[in-house]
């Protein structure tokens, strides 16, 4: 890292007035370390994709995205954009921050910044997500998760305001009011399992489901602990969490299934390894089904959701040697 971008988003999380300090502070961190950093504040939702395309342009080899998982999906999708090569580095400032749990980064910006100091580039696939618009079909790239169902229509449905007062809270808060309704909307959705040996042809599987979830970080935050997904940003598949029911009661059993770390089977919820999957709807009812990735609600079914074959570079924890990267 010799030449770094942060972009932070002034709206994003709590106590917003002490964010501009808290950035300031860990660019000084970075010019300390003989890092050239400069500073630059999101303008309005989205600003931040040009905002990286136009700092890669200017030569900065790093842009860090400070603050929640939306302004690092944005800055993500600004490199996707750029054809200027640069790295993607994250502080965490939003309310939950996923990428930056997994990626073991301390909440205290100065921290977080110190460690991005001994942190390593790695090239890493981006999921992308296809899916419907007002303005018709639309492309999005993101690295976390993505979502399709009843957990985007949970990001749709939490106030902003809510969200940066309260953090996660205000998801948890809103999945009680959405509880209380009995049932969710059902839609199709169809993939390819990954093969178990290598060689061996993957199995096409459909089903109709309330929930399909696609997840590539193997640590979330879970109120009070770290919940261990068994998947890994580099490797070059999705954990498929699919809720075959459209009851309430499932979706609670599984939730505190993962929360408490038990992980034990709920009868309607099947866990799959994949790189592909397509969300088509059931009905007109259905067509209005949501779907987010990293955390932001983008638009409606159709969805198609895969492994993009170009790669981004992501600032990394040094890779241990004997570990592997999947292909």
């Amino acid at each position: 890292m010799h030449k770094a971008f942060l972009i932070y988003n002034p709206a994003s999380g709590r106590r917003r007035e002490r964010r501009a300090e808290k950035i300031s502070r860990a660019a000084e961190v970075l010019r300390a370390a003989g890092v050239q950093a400069e500073i630059s504040a999101t303008t309005g939702k989205g600003s931040a994709i040009q905002q990286t395309q136009h700092a890669a342009a200017q030569g900065f080899d790093t842009i860090i995205a400070c603050g929640g998982d939306g302004t690092v999906n944005e800055v993500l999708n600004g490199l996707m954009l750029s054809s200027a090569p640069a790295t993607l580095g994250v502080i965490p400032l939003g309310s939950g921050n996923l990428m930056a749990t997994d990626l073991d980064l301390p909440r205290d910006c100065e921290a977080a910044a110190r460690r991005l100091l001994n942190y390593q580039p790695r090239e890493i696939k981006p999921g992308v997500i296809t899916y419907q618009s007002r303005a018709g079909q639309q492309k999005r790239w993101f690295v976390v998760a993505a979502g399709v169902g009843a957990d985007a229509e949970l990001m749709y449905r939490t106030a902003v305001g809510v969200k940066e007062r309260y953090g996660m809270y205000a998801y948890f808060a809103e999945m009680a009011r959405m509880a209380w309704r009995g049932h969710f909307p059902m839609f199709n959705v169809e993939w390819q399992n990954e093969p178990e040996a290598q060689g061996e042809a993957g199995q096409r599987r459909q089903a109709s489901v309330a929930l399909v979830m696609a997840v590539r970080a193997n640590r979330f935050p879970a109120v009070m602990r770290l919940v261990r997904l068994g998947c890994e940003l580099t490797q070059n598949r999705y954990r498929l969490m699919l809720f075959r029911t459209d009851k309430v009661f499932p979706f609670i059993n599984f939730f505190f299934s993962v929360v408490t770390g038990r992980n034990w089977k709920v009868k309607q919820v099947d866990l799959a390894d994949s790189t592909w999957f397509r969300c088509t709807p059931q009905s007109t009812v259905a067509s209005a089904i949501h779907c987010e990735a990293d955390g932001e609600n983008l638009g409606k079914l159709p969805v198609e959701v895969s492994i993009d074959q170009r790669t981004f570079s992501l600032l990394m924890p040094p890779m241990n040697k004997n570990a592997e990267v999947s292909p």
